[in-house]
């Protein structure tokens, strides 16, 4: 059974917490530029102990990092978790995270990327629902897109059942990079989504980043596939190459057998697909054999703008029309 967790409201206080990398990779500037703009939104921050420790390539040891963590969904006057950014080694966490203390107590828990691992272990350990959506670090943009911040309010404040249709405009520029660009994003028009296979289907929504979802595999923290919405997407420091054979993994595990549907985010640039080496190739060869819609270049994970999605929450793809839609509020 899920538990969906209380609505988002202005005053809350929203726990921001860094189970993967650390904070103190964020710029001061930037940081100060989140954090100015969560709270024009009417938002307290709480931030973890540990956020800005480093222990080798992570945010902290595992224990740093688990109490900050599990100290959130423990404390009464924290309304719901938010994570700085993705990174490395969420997974790590898994074993020693208390499942009962988080269906005991289910807020709202948001991030993306590396954040795959908790996300997908709360919704098959514990039944949160949960959300791959905007971190920290996403409000710290200069040029924040409002497209992006209307799915945020429409499905964690407002609990609507929202229509999801491709943004007009997006972009993969290194905002947070050398020198910090503060000024306008290199914005592009959208062609809209690939659809790779039509059709209409219905079911909840489970995934997020493939490399490390596939973490999962062969574990308990792996969330149940039968029937669901497959959400996948990947950074840019994946190839051609290491996509196929994740989507052969889904393959050969028999993930394919299970899902009704399939959406996938839009992959960077820097990926390197090629009129010689293309997604639909690619997927033409993974699911060969299989009748369930499949669209790609969806506004969700490691370029701008960015959907939130529901992890847990029912859906219908609409791969024809080109539209997703929540079938119920993600929030009480």
């Amino acid at each position: 059974m899920v538990i969906k967790p209380r609505r988002l409201r202005k005053g809350d206080t929203i726990g921001i917490v860094a189970p993967s990398n650390s904070a103190s990779l964020v710029d001061p500037r930037i940081f100060d530029m989140g954090v100015k703009k969560l709270e024009s939104k009417g938002f307290k921050l709480r931030f973890g102990n540990n956020i800005r420790a480093r222990w080798g390539h992570t945010a902290g040891t595992v224990q740093q990092r688990l109490e900050d963590l599990m100290d959130m969904f423990e404390d009464p006057e924290v309304d719901a978790i938010m994570t700085v950014f993705g990174g490395f080694n969420s997974h790590q966490l898994l074993h020693y995270i208390d499942y009962e203390v988080i269906r005991e107590n289910p807020k709202v828990f948001i991030g993306f990327s590396d954040i795959t691992a908790l996300s997908n272990a709360f919704l098959s350990r514990s039944g949160l629902v949960n959300f791959s959506g905007p971190a920290f670090v996403t409000f710290c943009q200069p040029d924040l897109p409002e497209f992006t911040e209307r799915y945020f309010e429409e499905i964690l404040m407002e609990g609507k059942r929202s229509i999801i249709t491709a943004s007009k405009e997006w972009a993969e520029d290194s905002w947070w990079g050398e020198p910090i660009n503060f000024g306008k994003r290199e914005w592009k028009e959208n062609p809209g989504w690939e659809v790779f296979s039509s059709g209409i289907a219905e079911g909840s929504c489970v995934g997020g980043n493939i490399s490390t979802l596939m973490l999962l595999a062969g574990t308990d923290y792996w969330p149940d596939m039968e029937g669901k919405i497959l959400f996948l997407d990947e950074d840019d420091g994946e190839t051609p190459q290491t996509i196929d054979r994740y989507l052969t993994q889904l393959r050969h595990m028999g993930v394919y057998d299970e899902i009704s549907g399939m959406v996938l985010g839009r992959f960077p640039t820097k990926v390197g697909f090629s009129k010689e080496d293309t997604l639909s190739m690619i997927f033409e060869e993974a699911t060969r054999g299989y009748d369930f819609p499949i669209i790609s270049g969806v506004d969700f994970a490691h370029t701008d703008p960015m959907i939130t999605i529901p992890l847990g929450v029912r859906c219908i793809v609409d791969a024809d029309n080109q539209r997703i839609e929540l079938m119920e509020s993600a929030v009480k």
